[in-house]
């Protein structure tokens, strides 16, 4: 009797059985994150490659310089987003440094409360509305400050961050450049 109870057989399977889902668990987040980081890396490198080509002012043969910069960002990062999801690509321009993400002037300070302008303001980007972002549309000419954001959400690429109550990684870049004089 007193044997019985100094058996350990079956003591490494019990421990695997309690060990072996936090591993699983640690593994699988691992590899998702590792992608993660990935399709991150992908981004930054799409978005620069597009900033290297907005800043020569110079027209692609066949298309817009707007066309071929959402091209390279398209083909960077095209199969990184996944069938349902959407990416975004915005380019502004901007005079100065200063300016990058500033609202256009406006006379009261009424959108400092209520996000917008109900008095007199300068267009500044000539779209005849207040803007919260003076930034014009486009890729910009000589000299102009050009910022490109690009962002997309993806779900966890192994459904590990249901674990975590996350449905989405946000991916999302941001460069600010000027254009050559």
């Amino acid at each position: 009797m007193i044997r019985r109870w100094r058996d350990d057989s079956g003591a490494s399977a019990l421990e695997f059985a309690l060990v072996m889902p936090l591993v699983l668990i640690l593994i699988v987040g691992t590899i998702d994150v590792a992608i993660a980081m990935l399709t991150d890396g992908f981004l930054e490198q799409s978005v620069r490659a597009a900033s290297r080509l907005g800043l020569t002012t110079t027209e692609p043969s066949g298309k817009s310089r707007d066309d071929a910069i959402r091209e390279i960002i398209q083909n960077g990062v095209g199969n990184w987003v996944g069938k349902d999801n959407v990416l975004h690509i915005e380019t502004r321009t901007y005079k100065s440094f200063a300016n990058v993400g500033q609202p256009e002037p406006c006379g009261d300070d009424s959108y400092k409360k209520t996000g917008t302008c109900t008095g007199p303001f300068t267009d500044i980007n000539h779209n005849e509305t207040w803007d919260a972002d003076m930034g014009g549309s486009g890729a910009g000419g000589r000299g102009d400050i050009v910022s490109y954001r690009v962002w997309f959400d993806r779900p966890s690429f192994t459904g590990i961050l249901g674990l975590l109550g996350r449905d989405l990684y946000h991916f999302e870049r941001r460069i600010v450049i000027q254009n050559e004089t």
